[in-house]
């Protein structure tokens, strides 16, 4: 009676026989594959982050436009690589942004005996000058 392949009482008996096994078997694997999804996840969300810790740590004027232009990238890939290069080259971006690191330089110091300017390592006065105390 239950050798018939057919019959609901052989389909019960069958799942019943095998279901503890079976079970643990499947709760395991999808666990495995949520855990795997996961991981994948934050594992691209991280690697979407680099442009912006790499701005941060090279004192980049447009940290924040970096950061957002790198998550964008999880929609649009260019985007990130972009931000990555950006990132790196410390180039800026529009004109609201000053560089800090291209001063202009200063005037040599004027001696005020002379009016002449001087040059680090040089002494105030004119050396060919003999000193009036001399």
């Amino acid at each position: 009676m239950l050798t018939d392949p057919f019959t609901v009482e052989f389909r019960r008996t069958r799942l019943l026989a095998v279901e503890g096994p079976v079970m643990k078997l499947e709760l395991i694997s999808l666990f495995l594959i949520f855990f795997s999804v996961i991981v994948i996840i934050l594992g691209i969300i991280k690697i979407h982050t680099y442009p912006g810790k790499i701005a941060k740590a090279r004192n980049h004027p447009q940290v924040e436009a970096i950061e957002v232009t790198s998550l964008l990238g999880l929609l649009i890939f260019p985007l990130w690589m972009a931000a990555l290069v950006w990132a790196y080259s410390g180039a800026v971006v529009g004109s609201l942004y000053a560089r800090e690191d291209r001063k202009e330089p200063e005037e040599p110091p004027v001696d005020e005996a002379t009016g002449q300017g001087t040059t680090p390592g040089e002494p105030a006065g004119n050396a060919t000058t003999p000193n009036p105390g001399d």
